[in-house]
């Protein structure tokens, strides 16, 4: 492993956020490895997913310091848009634009942001609809998909940018039980071909599955995490140990 590689890929350091007087973000720190997967867990309202959006820049935080692959980054110097090409985000609803077709949802962005040419955009396209098993779907429209096609469709999407980072959001919340697991499945993929991802989700047996660290924040505060073991056999704080027993 070189020097590089053994830096972690992202760094928050004493990240706080708020929104008037609600206080929702309190102190987070966190590093996260080359290929890591952290699952975030813990109940609504405790911050997951504002963390996720301070990392995208989708929030302002108020306070704090986010390193990622080893740089600074700072409103006034990062170009805000070529960070999002590089930290991919699935939200819990899809996001996909109705008035596109699948194919033209994957293209859009690609086009637009990194001008690319058409013809190789297009196989890049066909190739991450293969991967995610809706090439047949490739010229409907999103309101012709299951919310989980629709789901694997901005999935793909965000992975046409060659995101070196991915966030997920509850993927997969806003779906029917029996339409969640061809979802995880997709994300199961990319954690095995080494993709780094932070995933907020109430699915503990992904987490179990697939995390190499589970994080559990309640508070605006990371009040536990560990190994899927650690946190799930033997959670050493009893709101871990609370929570656990009302979801478990």
């Amino acid at each position: 492993m070189n020097s590089a590689d053994s830096k972690p890929i992202l760094r928050i350091e004493n990240l706080w956020k708020s929104f008037g007087k609600l206080q929702v973000l309190k102190g987070i720190n966190l590093e996260v490895d080359k290929a890591e997967v952290i699952v975030v867990i813990g109940p609504s309202g405790g911050g997951k997913s504002t963390l996720l959006r301070c990392i995208n820049h989708l929030e302002r935080y108020d306070r704090g310091k986010i390193w990622f692959q080893g740089e600074l980054i700072d409103e006034t110097s990062t170009d805000m848009n070529v960070l999002r090409t590089k930290i991919g985000m699935v939200f819990q609803q899809f996001n996909l634009f109705p008035h596109l077709r699948v194919i033209d949802n994957l293209i859009l962005a690609p086009k637009i942001v990194k001008k690319l040419d058409e013809k190789s955009t297009m196989e890049k396209a066909k190739e991450l609809l293969k991967r995610v098993g809706l090439l047949e779907k490739m010229n409907e429209y999103p309101s012709k998909l299951s919310g989980g096609q629709q789901q694997r469709v901005a999935i793909a999407r965000a992975l046409m940018m060659d995101p070196i980072l991915m966030l997920f959001d509850e993927p997969t919340s806003a779906l029917d039980p029996e339409l969640v697991g061809e979802v995880l499945d997709v994300m199961k993929n990319l954690a095995n071909d080494g993709m780094t991802m932070i995933v907020v989700t109430h699915e503990i047996g992904f987490a179990r599955e697939v995390a190499d660290r589970v994080v559990f924040i309640d508070g605006g505060i990371i009040v536990e995490s560990g190994t899927p073991d650690e946190i799930f056999k033997n959670p050493k704080h009893p709101r871990t140990r609370e929570f656990l027993r009302k979801v478990l």
